[in-house]
Formats: structure tokens, C-alpha cells, sequence
């Protein structure tokens, strides 16, 4: 003997009157006792016609009165005494009734025991109910929209929120028993979002989701659970759901983005105005020693003192250089500078620089070269991987004064996505150098700034504070990443971390070939200048002409490609890569090379932005020189260009 356990709603006719009963959900011993294992989604009618009424007389009265009763009535389909509890589920208009029972067969001596055990049935019911009912009043009240459908999309409940939410923003409130679909035909949007949500829910997905609903100017977010509805046998009988307002959670967030958005500008803008005021003064500086200078010499000049006049075009020529090297600096700090990068090995690089790491160093600091042969190649700028190194170098030996241990070491290191994000980098593989002093140490306020521009703790005149910052700049440029660990009395740490090169090393690159060894330029060499400075352009066409060139200068590359589609037939092209218009000298080059296959061509650069020329554009018959320059380093490099391959055309 086992206890049965079914739930039933029971039907209306048009005119509210009840008239039959339908099987919601049941358990084993309730299809076991009744006889009828397929009852889930019938009526009473087309399981047991013949006893129907009887059943729904007394199912109806608990439902009209919500008072629950205990009785006893035979089965006849199944001759079996069945001793019943009734109970009215709520709200009422669900008109659904939980029904509990046991049963004993004809001829059983057992009424007492039963009894008794139907009474404790019936305490344990309205229990049950009342727990029930304690539930439905927290989801009732709960500040979650809960929605509960069939497998048909016939709505099984629906919570207090959830109408009032519709209601809100729709106009409606949907009820127990409406059909989805039907209602939300007014309402495309939301039905295309339920209708590919639903499959899953019905495959037994479970699932969260963020949406937006409403008017942009009325938008409100939810967060919403997904859950598919199961019965004793974890079949899946329909879905449910919980929706959670978060419009204020995001929000919240918004402004949060907000603040954090505009705290960026404003550290930008201050970062902005350090770095302006900082190029303003260095610079100011520079012009100020230039200019100084060259009144003086005109001055000299023109009561024949030579010798004073040279020494000071000597300290404008200083000057200038200055300003040239502090502008490569702020180039390289934002990462602009023009990079000639090829695979180095860095044990190879380090030891090619022993003698210029002596005498950068005092001899009361030891050196320690902990690099190994046969790590990883990088792809980087030789010479500005050294002069990185070099600042690195400096920096620690001026944090020594006393004397102390410089190291340099290197390892391959490989990074997951977790460990890569907390560098802030790529996840890879990486060659991971180490430069550590012994020195003293900077603070954490100091090591914090260390890497912004101007930022210098050394005395007036002693640092720029472009060192780190140029460093962290290459190294970004070149694809990695610089991290510095430092604390007072303890030392400093700086650690690059720069992508590892699939390829072979090349060895280190020896001097640039000397003047001696040039050919001398040919004369009347026909040579294209495009030069959009004035005054750069009338220095050059003289020093080329002076070298027996046959020179054609323009202002604009649109001019000089005129030219050379008239007729002009160009044995050499010197450009700026940064011309007037939307046409480059790159551009240039390469419209040139279709009328001239062989043509070579000098890029000459100021470094903007907008016209730097990647390593990756310059060919075999290219080269490339930046601004400011010398004149008698341009002739030089013209050499270089033409020693490399045959002359075209002399004109």
C-alpha cells in the first residue's frame, strides 16, 4: 500500500460552469491504484465517462469553498476503496485541487488503520500547503518577474511583479492561462527574442541572458534566468523564469565608465601639459643658445673676426644637435620613431658592447652579464636596443654613486592568457630581459612616474627625463612590454619582456662603409628633388648641384610626377615622405617605378606621424634619412644608394 498523489484543474463551460477536470500532474501509485498509466493532459470523461459526475461533484465543492475534505469512494474501473484528501491549490481562479490518497482492494480488513493513516495524510497535506502557500506569497511579493508556461506556451503562473512590470510598459497584464504567443502578437519584439529562446529551454538548456526593453528614452535592463520546468520523472513539462531589474546596476556602471572616461582625459591633459611645458623649456633653451650665437657671429662677421665666428656657428651647430636628439627622444617615447627592425640575439648584442658598458660605468661597479647563448631571437632595432640598454645602464650607475653590482640578464618565458593580461601584454612567447642595479632605490611615488616624460629626480641640467620614457617607447613600438619593481635601499629592477622571432639571428652589423670608399657621384646625373620647405629645398639643390647633379626640385609630389610622365627620365629621386595633399612621397616612389623600373629613391623624413614610413616599405633601392640631418651626411648616404646598384640615365 503506497500513497497517490495527482493534481487536476477543472474545466468550465461558457457558462462558468464546471463540467469536467483535467490530470496536471501525478505520481506512480495515483496511475498505479487508478488504473490508467497515461493520464498526464486528460479528463475524467475520456478516462472514466461512466463515473465522471460523481468525481466532479465533489471536486467542485472544494473548489467553490476552499474548504479541503477527507472522504472514501470505490474505483469501479478498478474495484479498488480509495480514502482521499482534497485540497484547493491557490489563487483560486486557477481552479486547480491536490489530491492525495490511498487505497486498499475489495476485501481488505484494514478500514481503521486507513483511517488513520489518511488522517495523517490529510495533516501532512494542509502542511504542505501551508509551506506552499507561504512560497507562493514570497514569489508573489518577490521584486523578481517570475513567468511559468507549459510546453504549448500557456502561461502557468505568473507572479504580482511581473503583471505590474507589463502592465508599466506594455499596457497589460497578462494572466494565468493566457496563451504567449497570442498576447505578445502586439508586441514583435519581445516575441523575437522568446521564439529562440524557447527551443533551448525545451532541449533542458539552462541559461542567463542580459536584455534592454522599452523606449530609448524609458530603457530599462534585465537580467533574466532561464530554467526548463520538469515533472517526478525530470521530463520537461514547460519553462520558467526569472527577470531581475539591473536598469540601475547598469547605470550605475555607465556612469562609473563615465567618470573613469573623463579621470583618463583629465590625467591626459595634465600628462599633456607636463610634457608641453617640458618641450617648451628644453626647446626654449636650444633656440635661445642658437640664436645667442649666431647674432654674436654676425656681429663678429662683420668686423672681420673670423676666428670668434666659427667657434660660435659651433655652438649653434651643437645646438641644432641637441634639439635633433631631443626630438628622437620624444619620438621614441611616443612611439612614432621609424624602426629598422631585424632578428638580434641579445647575448651576441650585449657582448659587442662590453667596451662602451666599461667606459659608461665607474670603476667601482661591477658588471655582471648573465645573458646565455642560444635563447630566443628578437626582432628589434639593433642600434635602439642598445642605446636603451646604454640609458638603462647610466641610469643605474648614476643610482650608485658608491659602487655597487649592474646586471643584465635574459630567459626565454612563455605566457598563458592569465599571466600575459596581468603584464598587460599578448599571451606568446617572449625573450624576458632584466637590468638590476644595487643602487638606492626609488620610492613608490617615484617609481610610479619614472616612466612619464620630463619626470627626473636628478639635479638641473643633469637629466632631460626622457631616459625610461624613451625606453618604455621602443619597447611598446617594438611589440613588448617594460615593468619596473624598485623600493628604497633595495635596488631597481627593470624588466623587458619583447616577442620572441621565429627566424635566425643576425649577427651584429659592422660600420657603415667610410667616404673613402664611395664612388664619386657622376655628373649631370638627372636627380628629382621634392621638398616642401622652402629653405630646405634651396640647401640641398645647391649641395647636389655642387656635386654635379642635374637637379629638378618641386614643392609637391603632384608637380614632380608631371614632370616625369613629360619626359623626365630620373636617375635618382630624393623625397619627404610627409608632402603637401593626400600625396606622399611614398606614393611618389611608387608612381615614379612605373615609368622608371630601377629608379632609386632617398626618403628624407621630419618623423610626423602621419608620414612615418615603416622599415617594412623600404626595398632594396631605398633608403632612408631623418630630419635634421647634416648636408655632408646626405651626400654620403646618396653615395651609399648609388654604390648599390648601376646608374641609369645622365642628362
Amino acid at each position: 500500500m503506497d500513497e497517490g498523489f495527482c493534481v487536476v484543474e477543472l474545466l468550465t463551460d461558457e457558462h462558468g460552469r464546471y463540467h469536467d477536470y483535467r490530470y496536471l500532474l501525478t505520481n506512480g501509485a495515483c496511475l498505479h491504484h487508478t488504473g490508467h498509466p497515461k493520464k498526464m493532459g486528460q479528463t475524467a470523461r475520456q478516462i472514466i465517462p461512466a463515473e465522471a459526475d460523481q468525481w466532479l461533484e465533489r471536486f467542485a465543492e472544494v473548489a467553490r469553498t476552499g474548504q479541503s475534505v477527507s472522504f472514501e469512494k470505490r474505483l469501479e474501473v478498478t474495484d479498488r476503496l480509495l480514502f482521499l484528501t482534497v485540497e484547493r491549490l491557490e489563487p483560486a481562479q486557477l481552479n486547480r485541487l491536490a489530491i492525495q490518497f490511498t487505497a486498499q482492494t475489495a476485501g481488505e480488513p484494514e478500514r481503521d488503520r486507513l483511517w488513520q493513516r489518511n488522517a495523517d495524510l490529510n495533516q501532512r497535506v494542509t502542511q504542505a500547503q501551508a509551506n506552499s502557500k507561504l512560497l507562493g506569497e514570497l514569489v508573489d511579493h518577490s521584486l523578481a518577474n517570475v513567468f511559468a508556461a507549459d510546453r504549448s506556451l500557456r502561461l502557468l503562473a505568473i507572479n504580482r511583479t511581473a503583471q505590474e512590470t507589463f502592465k508599466r510598459l506594455r499596457g497589460f497584464a497578462p494572466q494565468v492561462g493566457d496563451f504567449i504567443p497570442q498576447f505578445l502578437a502586439r508586441h514583435p519584439d519581445l516575441m523575437s527574442r522568446l521564439e529562440p529562446v524557447w527551443p533551448r529551454l525545451m532541449s533542458g538548456e539552462a541559461f542567463t541572458e542580459i536584455l534592454a526593453v522599452g523606449m530609448p528614452d524609458a530603457l530599462r535592463h534585465y537580467e533574466i534566468l532561464y530554467n526548463p520546468l520538469r515533472d517526478e520523472q525530470q521530463r520537461i513539462q514547460g519553462g520558467y523564469l526569472f527577470a531581475y531589474d539591473i536598469t540601475d546596476r547598469v547605470n550605475e556602471q555607465e556612469r562609473l565608465r563615465e567618470t573613469e572616461r573623463a579621470l583618463r582625459q583629465s590625467q591626459k591633459m595634465e600628462a599633456v601639459g607636463q610634457l608641453t611645458g617640458g618641450i617648451a623649456h628644453d626647446f626654449n633653451n636650444l633656440l635661445g643658445s642658437i640664436m645667442g650665437a649666431l647674432e654674436m657671429a654676425a656681429k663678429h662677421h662683420g668686423k672681420q673676426r673670423h676666428h670668434e665666428t666659427s667657434r660660435l656657428i659651433g655652438v649653434a651647430q651643437h645646438g641644432v644637435q641637441s634639439a635633433a636628439s631631443l626630438v628622437q627622444r620624444l619620438l621614441a617615447f611616443s612611439r612614432q620613431q621609424t624602426l629598422m627592425p631585424q632578428p638580434v640575439d641579445v647575448h651576441a648584442l650585449v657582448g659587442g658592447m662590453q667596451d662602451l658598458i666599461n667606459s659608461s660605468t665607474n670603476r667601482n661597479i661591477e658588471f655582471v652579464n648573465q645573458t646565455v647563448p642560444g635563447q630566443w631571437p628578437i626582432l628589434v632595432d639593433p642600434p635602439q636596443l642598445e642605446s636603451a640598454l646604454i640609458n638603462l645602464f647610466l641610469n643605474a650607475r648614476d643610482a650608485m654613486p658608491l659602487g655597487g653590482v649592474l646586471s643584465i640578464a635574459s630567459v626565454n618565458a612563455r605566457f598563458d592568457a592569465a599571466s600575459a593580461q596581468g603584464l598587460e601584454m599578448p599571451p606568446g612567447d617572449y625573450l624576458h630581459i632584466q637590468v638590476k642595479d644595487s643602487g638606492v632605490g626609488m620610492p613608490a611615488e617615484v617609481a610610479r612616474r619614472a616612466l612619464d616624460p620630463f619626470f627626473t629626480t636628478k639635479p638641473l641640467g643633469e637629466g632631460s627625463g626622457l631616459g625610461l620614457s624613451m625606453v618604455y617607447g621602443f619597447v611598446r613600438q617594438s611589440g613588448g612590454q617594460l615593468h619596473i619593481t624598485s623600493a628604497c635601499g633595495e635596488g631597481t629592477v627593470i624588466d623587458l619582456y619583447l616577442p620572441r622571432h621565429l627566424g635566425a639571428a643576425q649577427p651584429p652589423t659592422v660600420a657603415a662603409p667610410s667616404m673613402v670608399n664611395l664612388p664619386s657621384t657622376p655628373l649631370h646625373l638627372c636627380t628629382v628633388l621634392v621638398e616642401d620647405q622652402d629653405v630646405l629645398r634651396l640647401l640641398i639643390t645647391d649641395l647636389l648641384e655642387d656635386c654635379g647633379h642635374d637637379v629638378h626640385s618641386y614643392a609637391n609630389a603632384r608637380q614632380a610626377l608631371a614632370a616625369v610622365k613629360a619626359g623626365l627620365s630620373p636617375g635618382l629621386l630624393i623625397t619627404d615622405v610627409g608632402l603637401p595633399g593626400r600625396f606622399d612621397g611614398h606614393q611618389l616612389a611608387h608612381e615614379c617605378r612605373q615609368l622608371c623600373s630601377d629608379l632609386p629613391v632617398l626618403f628624407i623624413s621630419g618623423y610626423s606621424p602621419n608620414a612615418a614610413l615603416p622599415a617594412t616599405a623600404l626595398g632594396e633601392r631605398d633608403d632612408i634619412l631623418f630630419k635634421p640631418f647634416e648636408l655632408t651626411v646626405l651626400k654620403q648616404r646618396i653615395a651609399q644608394l648609388l654604390q648599390r646598384q648601376p646608374l641609369r640615365s645622365e642628362r
